[in-house]
């Protein structure tokens, strides 16, 4: 999934900020985000706060976390692979929201 990464970063760098973690070599590096599987994507607002997006509950992958009481979502998640475009789709999807 690098080079899918690496060219969606690239080519939607004035939209999106895309950081990765290798946590083969960088373990622990993922900090309190719960990684189950590898590759694991988290999507996040420029606020932090966690992107949703309109399509989710479409794709198996993805999974909003809940948040203590159980009104709201602390983080959006997909576990397996995104080929480039399903990237472009998902941030065309949540761009447009905005």
């Amino acid at each position: 999934m690098r080079g899918e990464l690496v060219q969606f970063s690239e080519e939607y760098a004035d939209r999106v900020t895309v950081a990765s973690i290798n946590i083969s070599t960088n373990w622990g590096g993922q900090g309190d985000l719960p990684v189950m599987a590898i590759p694991t994507q988290f999507f996040f607002n420029a606020d932090g706060s966690p992107v949703r997006p309109t399509w989710f509950a479409l794709d198996p992958g993805f999974d909003l976390l809940p948040d203590d009481d159980g009104e709201g979502h602390v983080l959006t998640r997909h576990t397996g692979f995104m080929s480039y475009d399903d990237l472009a789709d998902f941030f065309d999807d949540v761009l447009s929201q905005h």
